[in-house]
C-alpha cells in the first residue's frame, strides 16, 4: 500500500503518543525532543527510504507581516511536493507553574496562519502543511473564564470556518497582524472525553494529544 507522505505524519504521531504514554523512555521535556522522535517514525513508516529527505529550524524568509518563519520541520519525498510541520509542546513548570497558555494558543494559529502562508506560496515547494500539538494542561482543552484574546480558541470540538481571519489584538499575548486560516474548515480535535460539560484524559493517558490539523490550498 502506498503511503503518503501526510499520512506517515499522522502515523508516526499516533506512534509517538504510544511512546510517550507508555513510560519515561520519551520524556516530555521539549518541543525538539517530540521533533525528532516523529521525523525518526516517519522515516521506519517509510521504510527508510532514499527519497526522503527531513531538515529540522528550516529558514523560510518572512511572512506577509515581515515576521521571520522559522520551520521546525520540513520533509519531502518528491522536490515539489514538500511538506512543513509545525509542532508546539508548550510545558507546565516542575514547580506547578502553568505555561503562558493565552500565549501559546496565540502561536497556535499563528503557526496555522504561517502554515497557510507557506502552503499557498509554494515556497520552498511546500503543497501541504501539518500542525501538531500536545499539552499537559486541560486549559488548553476546554474553555474556562477566559477574557481576553477569546479569539484564540483551542478547545475540544471548535470548528473554525474557511478563511477565517483572527483579528489583530494589542498585548504581550496578542498577535499585532490578522491571521487568516486555511480555504477549508480546521477543527479542534483532542484526544480526551467528556463528562458533565467538563474534559478530561483518556484512561491511561497523561497528556492531551491534538488530532493533526493538515492544511492544504484547496
Amino acid at each position: 500500500m502506498i503511503v503518503t507522505l501526510v499520512e506517515a505524519i499522522t502515523s508516526g504521531w499516533q506512534e509517538l503518543q504510544r511512546q510517550v504514554e507508555a513510560g519515561p523512555d520519551i520524556p516530555y521535556d521539549h518541543e525538539f525532543t517530540f521533533q525528532f522522535h516523529l521525523a525518526w517514525a516517519v522515516t521506519r513508516l517509510l521504510n527508510f527510504s532514499d527519497r526522503l529527505n527531513v531538515r529540522f529550524e528550516v529558514p523560510c524568509g518572512k511572512d506577509n507581516n515581515g515576521e521571520t518563519i522559522r520551520l521546525d520541520l520540513l520533509l519531502w519525498t518528491d522536490p515539489a511536493a514538500k511538506v512543513a510541520v509545525e509542532l508546539k509542546a508548550p510545558l507546565r513548570s516542575e514547580d506547578g507553574k502553568n505555561s503562558a497558555m493565552t500565549q501559546f494558543r496565540m502561536r497556535f494559529y499563528r503557526d496555522i496562519h504561517r502554515l497557510r502562508d507557506l502552503v499557498e506560496s509554494h515556497h520552498l515547494g511546500i503543497r501541504e502543511g501539518v500542525f501538531l500539538a500536545v499539552v499537559n494542561e486541560k486549559g488548553y482543552v476546554v474553555e474556562r473564564n477566559q477574557r481576553v484574546n477569546r479569539e484564540y480558541r483551542t478547545y475540544h470540538g471548535v470548528h473554525v470556518d474557511p478563511s477565517t481571519v483572527i483579528p489583530a489584538t494589542d498585548g504581550p499575548n496578542g498577535y499585532p497582524h490578522e491571521m487568516r486560516m486555511p480555504p477549508h474548515e480546521i477543527v479542534w480535535n483532542w484526544d480526551c472525553q467528556k463528562l458533565a460539560g467538563d474534559v478530561s484524559l483518556l484512561p491511561g493517558m497523561r497528556h492531551f494529544w491534538l488530532q493533526p490539523i493538515v492544511v492544504r490550498e484547496d
